[in-house]
């Protein structure tokens, strides 16, 4: 008869470990969501504030 390779107790641990591994690859997923967004949002200023500065020096008046 073969011992099994790995103890219950190991068995559980290795469970909990895989279930903390999905956890966290989720928070990745929605932290680089949230980092895109905010990237998204910095470029879309960034491009205003340029445009801004294009009109200004131009004479124009920008909101």
């Amino acid at each position: 008869m073969t011992e099994p390779s790995m103890s219950e107790g190991e068995l559980a641990k290795m469970k909990e470990l895989l279930e903390l591994a999905k956890i966290t690859e989720h928070q990745i997923t929605e932290l680089a969501d949230f980092t895109l967004e905010i990237n998204q949002k910095y470029e879309k200023r960034l491009a205003e504030i340029r445009v801004a500065k294009k009109l200004q020096t131009s004479g124009f008046e920008y909101p």
